[in-house]
């Protein structure tokens, strides 16, 4: 056979050995696939990073808008809110202007491409934070800042927040306008709970409460946590009017004021330790101290409750409505005098739940000033007087046999001097005593949207 058969027959077995041996093909393949495997695991693993960083970015987003958005809803002025959510992305690691982090709080404002942000302004939050490129760069990605082979990948977040209103109850409530509600001086008082007024809310010296001060206009200065411009109050307990019984009296008796003034009818002098079953007719007088063992409602017309100097008192679990109610004359007065002391706690239940003193919406215009010893009021409920410019110079407390319950409604109200009026934690137990007070907006917190 000539020698260049040879040699060709020789490559042939060669090759055809070659490829029937499979020794070795891994790492020939390995090498021809290095290149490809490096940079899908360059971009696993570079990806991964990016979405846990993106991720931890999105959850700061989220908490810095809510909490710049409740306090931006809350504030009276400034911007405040755009360093509450600054600080609160710097908790989870984004800080402003460090390691290539940037946190942007822009004023409120709308955003047509979200529903709920496109009719009122929202709150926006962005974190945005360029992370440097490693095994990326062996296959030629460049990221999507500017630098070229030396630039990074820009990662961000946005979120957007509305404004929540929340309710809460109040305890004092100014349904008059103009100066509906006053204090002058009071440097010991702390009210502690929600005030609101259909007109001003006007405090020299002192704040009145540390809880939140609404007023209808914009002047307010009762408190350190402030609503201006809010809706006007409607009168919470006007509809109970249509409970009160009818009027049987035809003439109303006057308690003497002189010495030599003929004393009150019998029916109008209270003796006994039990309720009249029928309405007093003018001012109902008590003759000494007075305890009910039962409930019910004392409704006296055209005239006042005169503790003339004594005690009433209810029992455990017994609970009393006193109803001040009469004709539309501006003759008669309505309401509680001489000296003494009131300690009574509403019903629980029933019609006239949670209600202690309740003057008839219809009277006229009535005047009282509570001293906090002519007579002193330990209380526990409601005491509605709607019609009365009311002047606090005292505190309310606690009645001895109520839970911590007092919400005051009244047309105008003026606290002056060392005036307190509201016990400790005078809204606690207002559900025990089954009174429901007054609600209305006390705060807004940020409600995530996007």
């Amino acid at each position: 056979m000539p020698i260049r058969f040879k040699v060709r027959h020789m490559l042939a077995q060669g090759v055809r050995r070659y490829l029937r041996n499979q020794r070795g093909n891994i790492a020939a393949l390995t090498a021809l696939l290095i290149l490809p495997l490096a940079a899908l695991l360059g971009m696993a693993t570079e990806g991964g990073s990016w979405f846990l960083i993106t991720r931890a970015m999105q959850n700061a987003a989220d908490s810095a808008v809510i909490a710049a958005a409740t306090n931006g809803g809350n504030a009276t002025s400034g911007t405040d809110y755009v360093n509450e959510g600054k600080a609160i992305a710097a908790s989870y690691g984004f800080v402003n202007g460090s390691n290539q982090a940037t946190v942007t709080v822009p004023a409120p404002a709308k955003y047509a491409s979200v529903a709920s942000c496109a009719a009122s302004n929202c709150y926006q939050v962005t974190v945005t934070k360029t992370v440097p490129l490693y095994i990326t760069q062996l296959i030629g990605f460049t990221g999507n800042t500017a630098g070229g082979a030396a630039g990074g990948q820009k990662l961000s977040a946005v979120a957007l927040a509305t404004l929540k209103t929340v309710n809460a109850p109040f305890c004092l409530t100014a349904l008059g306008n103009g100066n509906a509600l006053r204090a002058n001086g009071v440097p010991s008082s702390n009210i502690a709970c929600n005030i609101q007024s259909n007109g001003d809310a006007d405090c020299n010296g002192h704040d009145l409460t540390s809880g939140w001060s609404n007023s209808v206009t914009n002047t307010n200065s009762c408190g350190t946590k402030q609503h201006k411009g809010v809706g006007t109050i409607g009168d919470p307990y006007s509809s109970l009017a249509s409970n009160i019984p009818a009027n049987p009296c035809t003439n109303y008796f006057s308690a003497p004021t002189k010495k030599n003034d003929p004393p009150l009818p019998s029916n109008n002098q209270w003796t006994t330790n039990s309720l009249p079953t029928t309405p007093r007719c003018g001012d109902y007088q008590l003759q000494n101290d007075i305890t009910l063992s039962t409930g019910g409602t004392l409704v006296i017309e055209n005239g006042n409750l005169d503790l003339n100097g004594f005690t009433l008192k209810t029992d455990t679990g017994v609970g009393l409505t006193i109803i001040l109610t009469g004709t539309n004359s501006a003759s008669y007065s309505h309401g509680i005098t001489g000296g003494g002391t009131l300690d009574i706690s509403s019903p629980t239940s029933g019609t006239w739940s949670g209600m202690t003193i309740y003057q008839d919406p219809n009277l006229p215009a009535q005047s009282m000033t509570y001293t906090g010893n002519s007579p002193t009021w330990n209380i526990s409920g409601i005491v509605y007087l709607p019609k009365t410019d009311f002047t606090a110079k005292g505190a309310v407390n606690k009645s001895t046999n109520g839970y911590s319950c007092f919400t005051l409604v009244v047309k105008t109200i003026l606290v002056s001097g060392t005036g307190d009026l509201f016990y400790t934690n005078a809204q606690s137990q207002c559900a025990q005593q089954g009174a429901s007070s007054p609600t209305s907006q006390a705060y807004v917190v940020g409600a995530l949207v996007y």
